[in-house]
């Protein structure tokens, strides 16, 4: 049986469900504020990319083997009882921690050593990323992936980038890391202060075989007031010139402004091309043939042709290979007859001094190495 209510206690019961429900709403806006925030902070975190000197790192059981600037040492021994818990473990604690945002600086400086291998870390964010890809590479790159969403820093991206290249199988993922390092390249901050980890970046584009890049990698080498840019640029490009020369060269071929702007340096491109393969020497003959060349882009292209140099450094992902003196002697010999049949072809009149240089260069590379094999 229904007990009536006076009116004043109707508006008592009121007033307790509307204060209930209040309460509600506030508890429920507070947890799901407090879940965004555990979420992204994974990669942005309280006080920007590092914590102020003294702040706390997240509270897991090795916080203790962590100093206030952590050095070798103590990173050396994090390292230790990471890889002697469970992998599992070992990666829940390394993403609990990655994702209360926090950070610390260490006395070292990101160093890039054999075979990739990272001699040194410049925060401790870095150290756990790299530690990540020795543990569990398959996670390492899905906990990468998170990172690369929203800017950290430009050392953090870099060694994201790697992980992804090594945690994941190489199909599928090739656009993916060819736009997050444009992403990375072109970011205006980190452009502005180019780290270590910025720098090498760059070898990402060379592992993925990135010559859709060129664009990028041009305007960076048109950049005159800004040599350490163009420096990368220019080692990038060269490095993919020598990897996929047919693309790369008829890409520089139709790029007039790197040409205006650097015409040494792209004559010197040209040069690396391998005349005894048919789809090169067509480039090469239209590029030579062209009106528009400068007796600076012609004489600088002679003067260094056939350009076989390498430069022999530690990199992110990739590896350079000397040529042997066998190859190189095969194909000097080789490129000589080539040289000559354009010396008597009439096409060529107008570049015969640049063809003699050529001819003179490339002739002593095989006289030479006919004198030290007898």
């Amino acid at each position: 049986m229904a007990i009536p209510l006076s009116v004043s206690g109707i508006l008592m019961l009121k007033r307790i469900l509307v204060s209930g429900f209040i309460a509600f709403c506030i508890g429920l806006a507070g947890y799901l504020f407090k879940s965004q925030t555990e979420r992204g902070s994974m990669v942005k975190g309280e006080g920007g990319e590092c914590g102020p000197e003294g702040t706390p790192v997240a509270e897991l059981k090795w916080n203790r083997e962590i100093e206030e600037a952590p050095g070798k040492e103590s990173l050396a021994s994090l390292r230790e009882k990471l890889l002697a818990r469970p992998s599992s473990e070992a990666v829940a604690e390394i993403e609990g921690f990655l994702r209360k945002g926090k950070d610390r600086k260490t006395d070292l400086i990101l160093k890039f050593g054999t075979g990739g291998k990272i001699e040194g870390w410049p925060t401790l964010r870095v150290f756990l990323l790299d530690l990540l890809l020795e543990i569990d590479p398959e996670a390492a790159a899905r906990i990468s992936r998170e990172i690369l969403t929203i800017e950290t820093s430009a050392d953090e991206w870099a060694i994201a980038l790697r992980n992804v290249a090594k945690g994941e199988p190489a199909e599928g993922n090739r656009d993916y890391l060819r736009t997050r390092t444009e992403e990375l390249i072109a970011n205006p901050e980190w452009q502005a202060r180019p780290s270590v980890g910025y720098l090498n970046a760059f070898d990402v584009l060379v592992y993925t075989g990135a010559t859709e890049s060129s664009a990028l990698l041009s305007g960076l080498i048109q950049r005159k007031d800004r040599r350490d840019l163009a420096h990368a640029g220019f080692l990038t490009m060269d490095r993919l010139v020598q990897r996929q020369p047919i693309d790369m060269l008829t890409r520089l071929k139709a790029d007039r402004a790197l040409q205006e702007s650097r015409p040494e340096m792209t004559a010197q491109q040209f040069a690396r091309a391998d005349l005894r393969d048919t789809s090169q020497q067509a480039i090469v003959r239209s590029w030579l043939l062209d009106p528009s060349r400068t007796p600076t882009e012609l004489h600088n292209f002679a003067a260094i042709f056939p350009n076989n140099n390498k430069l022999i450094s530690q990199n992110m992902l990739t590896s350079e290979e000397q040529v042997s003196g066998a190859d190189l002697n095969d194909h000097d010999r080789e490129v000589l007859g080539i040289i000559r049949d354009w010396r008597t072809d009439p096409a060529f009149e107008s570049r015969a001094r640049y063809l003699e240089i050529m001819d003179r260069r490339v002739s002593q590379f095989v006289e030479s190495a006919d004198g030290s094999s007898q």
